[in-house]
């Protein structure tokens, strides 16, 4: 959620971004996963595939930078419709620290620069890096600053800032405002300090952004309630921040499902912030004054369980929620439920999120030559096939959280060394 994303303003907690597992969303390929289907009342479980036309399809396009003719099928696969809607600006380039490596032997230090702790994706996140870095034997030091509880975007301007004054080798950076960091990486390059990010893209061939394709993620869960309701019903659109990139991109996700079945009406938005807390209050005011069925909602992220949590407060019947975060909260419902419920989930698990993250930066500090701006990866599709891999029994509604998935759910190392020119293994204390 990004300056491929545009709007300036995006919540810190977003898990977004959907991995690599057994995905590949789009009108011109199929999504392996599962997604239950019903027979005579009887529940079986089947791979869920985005078909390649007709109701349940979307278009995927490949971004139309030059640079993307030279991805493989596999990176272009990751990539498919990642820029697909209005005012997204991020150009993927060739990455300007294609040839750069420290000016020093080591020891290295890396700076980490992050926005708010507020979701547990961002504090598992964090720790995630900082620990795989100090593994690094020639990483010496590790710098972590974030702006705690507050969504502060001037306090981790000066933050950045100053860390950029103690000459860091690379810095990790998460913000809620890639708008706002443009001309500080720039100044950070100019000093020959490359700024690697996560969730965030910026639009600067002197950034490194990692990401998932939000724009998939969102079309899956589309595809699934398309599918699951046989075309035709009422949707709730669980809508973040207002012009947010991950809202811009989830919409037109959705739009492009919706143009396909048109069966399927949506009867209204909420805003729900990225907190659970919020979208259950939000959805509990939409829920007062609209007594109509509700087939199913559709949320930008990490909100599922707040969705949920309404719906079961008023006693209405519990729609269809696909899990835009892999929050513990929705996994669990679905678990405990999948006799009569049946879901999709996918998101960046903080696990490999946090690791591919890592890894980028320590392929180039090692000098392995990263080749694009842009390092985007699938994610993962969570269905009634593999529920069982990504949840505990004893997960409900209440739990709070989100699944931290496998270090090879998400830009696995085989995937993320096909990024640079010169790949070799890592070591590790």
């Amino acid at each position: 959620m990004p300056l491929r994303r545009s709007a300036s303003v995006l919540a810190a907690g977003v898990t977004l971004s959907l991995a690599v597992a057994a995905c590949g969303g789009g009108s011109g390929g199929t999504t392996s996963g599962g997604a239950g289907t019903e027979t005579n009342g009887a529940s079986t479980s089947t791979a869920f595939k985005v078909p390649t036309s007709g109701c349940g399809s979307f278009a995927t396009p490949l971004p139309t930078d030059p640079v993307v003719a030279q991805f493989s099928g596999e990176q272009k696969q990751a990539i498919a419709g990642y820029t697909n809607y209005p005012d997204a600006t991020l150009k993927i380039v060739e990455s300007a620290w294609r040839n750069w490596k420290p000016t020093h032997a080591p020891p290295y230090t890396v700076a980490i620069s992050w926005g708010q702790l507020v979701s547990d994706f961002n504090v598992q996140a964090t720790r995630i890096m900082e620990e795989r870095l100090r593994k690094d034997p020639d990483v010496g030091d590790v710098i972590v600053k974030n702006t705690g509880n507050n969504l502060d975007v001037a306090q981790q301007l000066q933050q950045y800032n100053q860390i950029v004054q103690q000459k860091p080798d690379v810095i990790l950076l998460q913000t809620p405002s890639a708008d706002s960091f443009i001309g500080p990486i720039d100044k950070a390059a100019a000093q020959g300090i490359p700024t690697v990010t996560l969730l965030t893209p910026v639009n600067s061939a002197n950034a490194v952004n990692v990401d998932g394709n939000t724009y998939q993620g969102a079309g899956w869960a589309a595809s699934f309630v398309a599918q699951k309701l046989g075309g035709k019903g009422n949707v709730l659109q669980v809508n973040a921040l207002s012009g947010s990139g991950p809202d811009l991109s989830s919409l037109a996700a959705w739009k492009e499902v919706y143009k396909n079945c048109p069966g399927l009406k949506s009867v209204g938005d909420v805003y729900g912030g990225f907190s659970d807390n919020l979208a259950k209050s939000e959805t509990l005011k939409f829920l007062a004054t609209h007594p109509q069925k509700i087939d199913a909602a559709l949320e930008v992220a990490v909100m599922a369980p707040g969705v949920m949590k309404a719906f079961q407060q008023t006693g209405r019947p519990m729609p269809i929620v696909p899990d835009i975060g892999l929050s513990k909260g929705s996994l669990g419902y679905w678990n405990q439920n999948k006799a009569d419920y049946r879901d999709v989930a996918t998101s960046l698990p903080p696990l490999p999120a946090a690791s591919a993250t890592a890894e980028v930066a320590l392929r180039m500090l090692h000098g392995q030559g990263v080749r694009y701006n842009a390092i985007i990866g699938e994610q993962p599709l969570v269905d009634d096939t593999n529920l069982a891999d990504w949840v505990e029994p004893s997960w409900n509604l209440n739990t709070p959280g989100a699944a931290l998935g496998s270090r090879d759910s998400f830009l696995p190392s085989s995937f993320l060394a096909t990024f640079f020119d010169r790949p070799a293994d890592l070591a590790t204390k």
